[in-house]
C-alpha cells in the first residue's frame, strides 16, 4: 500500500524552497508515495509537477478578496479545516510561518507532520524571540523537524530548545538537468566580454544586493575589470537600478530578471558570488558547485557545508568590509580562482538528486514506524 503524503506550500511559482519541493515530489517513487502537492492559490501546476502527483488548492483565483479571506483564515486558524481535504499518512508543511501555521492545525490526528525550515530563524525576523514564542505551539505539533543545514538546526535550537525532533537533509537539487540545461544558449542579446561575476537570487533586503553593488563600485575603482549579471527579480529592483545609473555602473551591472533557466548563465560566469545577510541552504551556490563554479559568500547558513573551510570558494565574515576584502584577494589571484575552480568541480558530484531523495523518502518511512 503506498504512503499518503502531503506537501503544502504557499505557492510553486518561485525559487529556493518552491524549486527545491518541485524536484524532490518529481523524484519521489510513485510506486511507494502517492503525492499530493497544495497551494494557497490555483497556479498552472502541469508547468512543475509531473504526471501522476495530485494537485490542489485553497483559492481558485487570487484577488483582493481572496487574499483578504485568505489572511482571515489563517488568522483564526482555519485554513486547514477548510481547505484541505485527504486522509493522508504524512503532512508536510514545506516552508516555515505560513504553511507551518497552516498544517499545525491540522484535524488528521493519525498523519505523522513534517516542519521544513528552510533559513536561520534567528535572522528571518527583526525580534526572533517574539517571533519564536509565537511560533512555538506551532512547531510542538510536529513530529520532524526537518533543517536544510546544521546551522539552520542550530538557529531553531536556540530559539525553540532542545525538545524538538530536529534532523539536516540538505536540498533536494537534480543535478543531471542542471547540467544539461546548462548547455542552452545564451540569449542573443547576452554577450559575455570579460571575467564576469554572477549572483542569482529574488531582489529583496535578505539578499542585501546593496552590498554586493558598493563592493563592486569599489573594486572598478581600485582598476579591477569585470562584469557583474543579476539574475532575479523583486522589490529591491527600482533601489538597484537607481544606484547603477546614479554611480554610472550601466555598463559592468546588468540586472536581468528571473530567468526559466539561469544554467547557462551560471556556466558562463566567472565567479559566483553572495552577499546575503542570512540563508538557509543556497540552492544557488549548490548549483553552482554542480557546474564547477567556485564562489565567494558571506557567512550565511550551510555556506561552510557547501564550501567547507574555505575549500572550494571563500567565506567572508558577514560584514561589507570583510566581504570587499574577499572578493578583492579572488580577483587578484587568477591562479588561485583556477584551483578553486578544479576544487568545486569535484566537490559538485556528491549533490546527487538520487541520493538526497533517497534520505528524504526514508526519512518519512522511519517516522512512520515510530
Amino acid at each position: 500500500m503506498k504512503t499518503k503524503i502531503l506537501f503544502y506550500i504557499d505557492t510553486l511559482n518561485g525559487g529556493g524552497a518552491e524549486k527545491v519541493l518541485r524536484t524532490l515530489v518529481n523524484s519521489m517513487d510513485q510506486t511507494k508515495f502517492d503525492i499530493t502537492v497544495q497551494t494557497t492559490f490555483q497556479e498552472k501546476a502541469k508547468d512543475f509537477l509531473c504526471n501522476g502527483i495530485t494537485y490542489k488548492y485553497c483559492f481558485k483565483k487570487q484577488n483582493a478578496v481572496t487574499d483578504a479571506l485568505f489572511r482571515i483564515e489563517a488568522a483564526l486558524g482555519l485554513v486547514y479545516s477548510l481547505h484541505i481535504k485527504g486522509d493522508y499518512d504524512v503532512e508536510v508543511a514545506y516552508l516555515e510561518c505560513g504553511p507551518t501555521k497552516i498544517i499545525s492545525s491540522s484535524t488528521n490526528k493519525k498523519a505523522k507532520k513534517f516542519a521544513w525550515v528552510h533559513c536561520d530563524l534567528r535572522k528571518k525576523s527583526d525580534e526572533p524571540e517574539v517571533f519564536a514564542e509565537k511560533s512555538k505551539p506551532w512547531y510542538e505539533k510536529f513530529d520532524k523537524i526537518v533543517c536544510v543545514s546544521e546551522n539552520v538546526r542550530k538557529g531553531f535550537t536556540e530559539l525553540y530548545g532542545n525538545s524538538h525532533d530536529s534532523v539536516v537533509i540538505y536540498n533536494t537539487i537534480d543535478d543531471k538537468e542542471i547540467i544539461e540545461k546548462s548547455l542552452a544558449p545564451l540569449p542573443k542579446e547576452i554577450v559575455k566580454k570579460k571575467l564576469t561575476l554572477l549572483m542569482v537570487g529574488r531582489l529583496m533586503p535578505q539578499k542585501n544586493y546593496p552590498r554586493l553593488l558598493k563592493t563592486v563600485k569599489t573594486l572598478l575603482d581600485e582598476g579591477f575589470d569585470f562584469d557583474l549579471w543579476i539574475l532575479g527579480e523583486g522589490e529591491d529592483r527600482q533601489k538597484l537600478e537607481n544606484y547603477i545609473r546614479d554611480n554610472n555602473l550601466t555598463e559592468n551591472i546588468k540586472l536581468l530578471g528571473f530567468q526559466n533557466n539561469p544554467y547557462p548563465f551560471i556556466k558562463s560566469a566567472d565567479l559566483l558570488v553572495c552577499s546575503s545577510n542570512y540563508e538557509g541552504f543556497s540552492t544557488f551556490v549548490a548549483e553552482g558547485l554542480v557546474l564547477g563554479k567556485t564562489v565567494v559568500t558571506t557567512d550565511c547558513s550551510g555556506m561552510d557545508e557547501l564550501l567547507g573551510n574555505n575549500e572550494y570558494g571563500i567565506i567572508t565574515d558577514n560584514n561589507d568590509e570583510a566581504f570587499l576584502n574577499g572578493l578583492r584577494q579572488m580577483l587578484s589571484d587568477t591562479d588561485s580562482l583556477n584551483s578553486y575552480t578544479e576544487k568545486a568541480k569535484h566537490r559538485g558530484q556528491q549533490f546527487s538528486k538520487q541520493i538526497l531523495t533517497e534520505q528524504t523518502q526514508n526519512l518519512f518511512f522511519e517516522t512512520l514506524d515510530m
